[in-house]
């Protein structure tokens, strides 16, 4: 059966947050599975129990209404634990990516001004490296339990926490607690990737949360019936809010992954006979490689969201005839949009699929306007800007970066160039502020970067400008190849020339540069502009390279 309506009544009409949602899918579906982790399988019903029992454990240790809480630790049952027993006591979850260096995690602990941090206790020596930098962190949840603990201050085990009983008085008290929350406070701030700069904590609401999956659910025609594969980490909103919260919204079991590699992804979907798969271009092209060389059989599979990267159209195609996912969907979101703002739906045709990031989701506004926001007409390349419930509350402390990112009238400017057609289908063209201006001619390296990803030696493709004395910026192309073999720089240059615009094709190429980037996989162009053009001061970057036409033509 599709959404029930008592959740989508919950959220419009009541006040349902995080919290409650997942009370009331545990009393409409308590026996239907919720966690499968290799060792370990969780009812509805059994994952509300021990929800509650953190929750009630969280009031024990003192944290209040508002508080933060740090979240740090690869996908794993504690963590999910930690989404709904932190809303519940209507604490705010700060996720921290796994792979944080002891720096990013000291700025984002700091920054939330964290009370407390639930990790896995091989994260607590680089906690106490820089714990004298963290005045108001009080307390370490540990989600295992080592023997013995580890010597630092304000240490507890989840198990401890968990170890309440769920009396009548206790129940009261958590009830207490959960009435006194609303839907539009902010439940989880999120740290941007820092593919621009500092890091800027995204606050985002229950409601924006919980209206957001169950758009993105409906598009999908997710429904109970189906099983979540989520491959990609809690840390990031594809995890928890389109990974966890969309599978809660339709009661559905979910299989989260620690272990990323193909062999295992593959295994778990065919063992638990998953119907969603999530993730980026590369989770795909790596499925669709151990496929093809073993033989399996996915069509077990029937939709999912790719999103994080730009999909290239040979990858997309595979996942349809290869891997049977004929319902796939392209999303087009980010955090501050809690996170979809747009999406592809199941019955669009394979040019849509191909081709767009579909059209906006129910009951937003999406525009695309010019550098003095005004609509530019269809078709033209402008910057994408959306409006309504999916915009975040702000950036946490940073009013100066909020007000540059919402206007006035409450349109959050996405720094992302697109354009859109007649029937609403909206194509990102790239960044503002990776716009290459060539003689005058503007540049945009995502629609270079999709032109190259077709070669077929290539695998991965970053286009940026560097200075150039005679046209003020040209193109400069990093990419990595299956192999070397055959495949020069010039060559790279003569497939781009005739097949995209003349400024667009690269001047300088490189295989050997590597590129940079963030702590989420995110292509960091700032700093590889900075590469290139030292490289170029220092006569490092190679020479100008002309197409073998034009040499020809001279």
């Amino acid at each position: 059966m599709p959404i029930n309506e008592s959740v989508i009544h919950g959220i419009e009409k009541e006040n349902l947050t995080i919290g409650s949602l997942l009370d009331l899918i545990a009393s409409l579906y308590p026996d239907v599975e919720a966690a499968i982790f290799d060792n370990l399988r969780k009812t509805w019903k059994e994952l509300k129990h021990d929800v509650d029992k953190l929750a009630l454990g969280l009031l024990e240790l003192g944290i209040k209404k508002g508080e933060k809480v740090g979240v740090w630790s690869l996908n794993n049952y504690e963590w999910m634990l930690a989404w709904f027993a932190l809303p519940k006591v209507g604490a705010v979850l700060i996720p921290m990516d796994s792979w944080y260096q002891d720096n990013e995690a000291e700025y984002v602990l700091n920054h939330s001004e964290s009370v407390a941090c639930i990790c896995t206790s091989n994260y607590v020596p680089n906690i106490e490296t820089f714990r004298e930098n963290i005045p108001k962190l009080r307390n370490i949840v540990l989600m295992d339990d080592p023997q013995p603990l580890p010597q630092a201050k304000g240490v507890k085990t989840m198990l401890n926490l968990m170890d309440v009983e769920i009396n009548e008085e206790n129940k009261k008290k958590l009830k207490e607690r959960q009435d006194s929350i609303d839907k539009d406070d902010v439940t989880f701030i999120l740290y941007t990737s820092g593919t621009t700069g500092v890091p800027k904590g995204a606050m985002l609401t229950h409601y924006n949360i919980i209206k957001n999956t169950i758009a993105t659910a409906q598009v999908m025609n997710c429904s109970n019936e189906d099983k979540y594969l989520i491959p990609v980490p809690f840390s990031h909103c594809f995890g928890c809010v389109l990974g966890i919260t969309l599978a809660t919204i339709t009661g559905s079991p979910m299989i989260p992954l620690k272990d990323q590699t193909p062999k295992i992804a593959i295994k778990k979907i065919i063992d638990e006979q998953a119907t969603v798969a999530h993730g980026t271009p590369t989770h795909f092209v790596r499925y669709i490689r151990y496929i093809k060389e073993h033989d399996s059989d996915v069509s077990c599979l029937r939709t999912g969201i790719i999103a994080g990267a730009p999909c290239p159209p040979a990858v997309l195609e595979d996942i349809i005839n290869v891997m049977k996912m004929e319902d796939i969907v392209i999303g087009y979101g980010l955090t501050e949009a809690s996170p979809i703002v747009t999406l592809t739906k199941p019955n669009d045709s394979l040019e849509h699929r191909i081709n767009s990031v579909g059209q906006a989701i129910p009951e937003i506004e999406v525009r695309i306007v010019d550098v003095e926001n005004q609509e530019v007409p269809i078709g033209e390349d402008g910057e994408l800007v959306v409006r309504g419930y999916n915009v975040m509350k702000g950036y946490y402390k940073s009013p100066e970066q909020t007000a540059k990112a919402i206007d006035e009238e409450g349109w959050l400017h996405t720094g992302d160039l697109a354009t859109v057609d007649e029937e609403g289908y909206y194509k990102i063209t790239g960044r503002i502020k990776d716009m290459i201006i060539y003689g005058g001619a503007n540049v945009y390296p995502k629609m270079v970067e999709d032109y190259i990803i077709q070669h077929p030696d290539i695998i991965e493709i970053a286009v940026v400008g560097v200075p150039d004395d005679e046209y003020g910026e040209v193109v400069a192309a990093v990419a990595k190849v299956e192999s070397r073999a055959g495949l020069s720089e010039q060559d790279l240059v003569d497939y781009c020339y005739g097949n995209i615009s003349s400024p667009s094709v690269p001047r300088y190429v490189s295989f050997d540069v590597e590129i940079p980037l963030s702590g989420r996989g995110k292509i960091q162009k700032y700093k590889l502009r900075k590469k290139l053009a030292k490289m170029l001061k220092e006569e490092n970057l190679g020479k100008k390279i002309v197409p073998t036409k034009v040499k020809q033509r001279a």
